[in-house]
């Protein structure tokens, strides 16, 4: 009895200074994320989260991973399912969304363990970046990816139009227009000053 009045005293002095327990207890690091884990520049990341935390029944955790950088999600599964890519190159390790990467971009990455010591995972990330078509994770035992957010492509504006050149009319018309004002000029009498 007093051992469990105890913890609930605990448990409420802990919430009201701000050690609450995390709000998803399945979300366990087993690796740290960096900015050097991505060849993309990494404003932010979270994870790497034990398991693969890329499917429908880790909507929550995916959530919960996602608001630590920053990123409110919807919860609709369906629609980050059909960004899943998987890593392709000689490594493995190179991901290509079909949506160009733009702006402010959050994503996610599964790894496996990729060799002696390695660790599996998934980490979240926030990236910047301008049109970009390909990056690389840097850690071994790549495995899917999906794409939350990107912003609209950039697209440079159209260069100037080249300079107005006048048809061949208009040309006829300036070259008769300059040849009638001369001749005018030239057919003009000079006025003679008479002498009072």
């Amino acid at each position: 009895m007093k051992r469990t009045a105890l913890a609930l005293v605990g448990s409420a002095i802990a919430a009201t200074l701000g050690f609450a327990a995390p709000a998803s207890a399945a979300l366990t690091v087993v690796g740290a994320c960096s900015a050097s884990d991505l060849s993309v520049t990494v404003a932010s990341c979270s994870g790497w989260f034990g398991g693969n935390l890329l499917n429908a029944n880790k909507v929550q955790d995916q959530f919960d991973a996602l608001k630590q950088i920053g990123f409110t999600w919807d919860k609709n599964w369906s629609a980050i399912d059909l960004t899943k890519v998987d890593p392709a190159g000689a490594d493995k390790n190179t991901y290509d969304f079909a949506a160009l990467l733009n702006g402010t971009s959050y994503l996610a990455i599964h790894k496996g363990k990729g060799g002696k010591n390695g660790f599996e995972g998934t980490g979240f990330f926030k990236v910047t970046s301008v049109n970009l078509d390909l990056f690389t994770l840097n850690l071994q035992g790549g495995s899917s990816a999906v794409l939350y957010s990107t912003e609209a492509p950039y697209i440079p504006p159209p260069p100037p139009p080249p300079a107005a050149v006048p048809e061949p009319a208009t040309w006829a018309m300036m070259i008769t227009g300059f040849g009638l004002v001369g001749g005018a000029l030239r057919r003009r009498q000079p006025k003679v000053a008479q002498a009072m």
